[in-house]
């Protein structure tokens, strides 16, 4: 039996670009990702692609456009990838917006990848450096959709990104090598978000969801 294929795609804004030292260098999770990936599943039952589509300061507020057109740039006889995960908030969350309308941005975003029959992979908002009541509620009430969002919409999962790379509870050792800039991660830092969305998605598929 030929091996089944596997095509992911990666898409959000810095995060998932892997933007690092202050733009001078990139190191995007999924490079670690799939080397979980190729690492956990068998070569000769699965092919695993991976697609980034990153973009540094983007808002969740303008991605509808962006993903619908990169579907609509691969139509071919099948679907472009089965699994996108995702992950976006922290630019609108520094412009202001409501948790209310990002996470309704958010539902625009990934109702195109699940009208084309894919599963997702949505992460919670990371903390970052700024320490604001303000700030901290809005991103707990967004994370807080987003799981309710997991829990009751099929073909959704999560990878709950806000507690598996926390920074105000980190040790300031650990912190100085995963953090780089109070927002974005080091490239150790991505690696390490790498290993646990690979093993997240591992998962998902050694469950046959």
């Amino acid at each position: 039996m030929a091996p089944k294929p596997l095509k992911i795609l990666c898409f959000g804004d810095s995060l998932t670009e892997g933007y690092t030292h202050h733009g001078l260098s990139y190191a995007p999770y999924c490079t670690t990702m799939e080397k979980v990936l190729d690492a956990a599943l068998p070569a000769e039952e699965w092919v695993v692609s991976v697609d980034e589509q990153g973009v540094s300061g983007e808002l969740v507020l303008h991605m509808e456009g962006r993903m619908g057109e990169i579907y609509a740039s691969n139509r071919t006889s099948e679907e472009p990838y089965d699994l996108v995960i995702f992950l976006g908030g922290t630019n609108d969350l520094g412009y202001g917006r409501s948790a209310d309308d990002i996470f309704a941005d958010i539902k625009k975003v990934l109702r195109i990848p699940l009208d084309h029959g894919a599963r997702v992979v949505v992460m919670t908002v990371p903390e970052c450096a700024v320490k604001s009541e303000k700030l901290d509620a809005k991103r707990d009430a967004l994370n807080g959709s987003i799981r309710g969002f997991v829990e009751e919409k099929e073909g959704v999962f999560l990878f709950d990104l806000k507690e598996k790379i926390p920074y105000h509870s980190m040790s300031e050792e650990e912190r100085k090598e995963i953090w780089d800039d109070g927002l974005h991660f080091t490239a150790k830092g991505y690696a390490r978000m790498g290993r646990g969305v690979g093993e997240r998605v591992v998962e998902i598929m050694s469950e046959g969801k």
